[in-house]
């Protein structure tokens, strides 16, 4: 796995810190993110990001001797393309290195996910498979699995009363998670407490991530209800199938887990443009509802509490849209398509490793 950013000249090798910035400052990363998504904005964007990146890619690329070459991130279509073509170029070695992209966005897409270069390109959804295609991209190309999520979703066998018991819960009560992503962000607090003063007999979870201020706050409160909070936990699968709902913001990681889950889904944040068409589809879809005003979002889920039958319709439906074995089906036709280029024996995958496959990510 390389991280690119020290591979990048200035001020692409400090990406990470101007995206925490704009994200914070909407109006900002609205206008980088719609500009950055033209065709104009694509070239001259692109035409200093490549400076120094595909260069050192490239060198990479031929120290490294990749059997593929897999990005998970919008921008590294191009300059990684670009690499693996100056590396064959230069090359008297005449295999093709496959490359394949890994759409990590769930409905709204920056376009420049979409190169018409990779040999495959792996999507989530409907929408983003229409993104692709309005791309220029092929339908040999494009590949719908769902959204890759941690192997443990996929295997979910624990009953709830089960789960509750060896996390601790109480068993027999209506709870809510609440998630605030891995840095517990949004408005996680009000939210907890807008929910403790009218959830009677009921249980709220609370994972702040590494917020561990926010923690320390939760705990010092006292509540009327059982709260539990926790930090950043790696069992998320365990505490999201031992909950009846979950609030969260509208990252496509969570909403993609919480259906695996069969978990109702509050949603009340967003990330503007790339996250923004998550919540109709959420809505649409009938698994979820969107506000970001917290005792609307106490009322909704009381709401779904009390109706127990339209609760269990909701989590048929989150169910049946989950994609639990979307990360299996991933890798198994990333293997099919190293095997294509390349003659390999796959019974000793697991003892090499898989040394020589590059995964491009920031």
């Amino acid at each position: 796995m390389l991280d690119v950013l020290p591979l990048c000249a200035p001020p692409f090798n400090k990406s990470d810190m101007y995206y925490d910035f704009m994200v914070k400052h909407p109006f900002l990363w609205r206008g980088a993110f719609a500009w950055s998504s033209t065709r104009w904005g694509e070239r001259v964007g692109f035409a200093w990001y490549k400076v120094g990146l595909v260069g050192n890619l490239k060198k990479y690329f031929v120290e490294s001797q990749p059997d593929l070459v897999v990005s998970v991130h919008p921008l590294l279509q191009v300059p990684s393309l670009a690499a693996l073509k100056a590396m064959r170029d230069e090359s008297d070695d005449p295999r093709r290195i496959p490359f394949a992209t890994v759409v990590t966005d769930y409905t709204t897409c920056h376009a420049t996910w979409f190169d018409k270069g990779v040999d495959k390109c792996f999507v989530p959804t409907v929408e983003t498979k229409e993104f692709g295609e309005r791309r220029g991209l092929t339908s040999s190309q494009l590949v719908m699995h769902g959204l890759p999520i941690r192997p443990a979703f996929s295997k979910l066998s624990a009953s709830k009363a089960r789960l509750r018991q060896k996390l601790g819960m109480k068993r027999n009560r209506s709870t809510v998670l609440i998630v605030g992503g891995g840095d517990g962000m949004g408005p996680v607090e009000e939210t907890c407490l807008a929910l403790d003063n009218r959830l009677e007999g009921g249980q709220i979870v609370v994972i702040c991530g590494r917020n561990e201020k926010l923690a320390k706050r939760l705990r010092r409160h006292k509540w009327a209800s059982n709260v539990v909070i926790l930090g950043f936990v790696s069992n998320m699968h365990e505490w999201m199938s031992a909950s009846d709902c979950i609030v969260t913001k509208a990252g496509p990681g969570t909403i993609a887990e919480s259906l695996a889950c069969g978990l109702p889904i509050m949603l009340n944040n967003f990330i503007p443009c790339q996250e923004a068409g998550n919540i109709p589809w959420v809505i649409d879809n009938g698994v979820g509802d969107f506000s970001n005003e917290p005792e609307e979002v106490a009322s909704t889920v009381l709401r779904w509490f009390a109706d127990e039958k339209g609760l269990r319709r909701m989590r048929k439906r989150t169910l049946a849209l989950g994609r639990p074995k979307a990360t299996f089906q991933i890798v198994d036709d990333l293997v099919e398509l190293m095997k294509k280029y390349r003659t390999w024996d796959p019974e000793k995958l697991l003892a090499r490793e898989m040394r020589k496959l590059a995964t491009v990510s920031i």
